[in-house]
């Protein structure tokens, strides 16, 4: 999937923005970057459950990775 940044302008004047295809912490950094741009800090944040899959994914191949050593 490609990595997707989905910003969301408001009435209100408030911006809402949504990560898509990106893995464990990295939209971290997305997020990071639009209040940089927007010169606005973050009022309310969650992972979505991709971010738990994904996290617990990695750890499975890690593990994995670990029994072929």
């Amino acid at each position: 999937m490609q990595k997707q940044l989905i910003v969301n302008l408001r009435p209100d004047g408030s911006v809402a923005a949504e990560t898509l295809g990106m893995t464990g912490d990295e939209c971290l950094a997305y997020i990071s970057a639009l209040e940089d741009l927007l010169d606005a800090t973050t009022t309310s944040s969650a992972y979505t459950a991709d971010h738990a899959g994904i996290a617990t994914d990695a750890k499975a191949q890690l593990l994995d990775e670990e029994r072929r050593i």
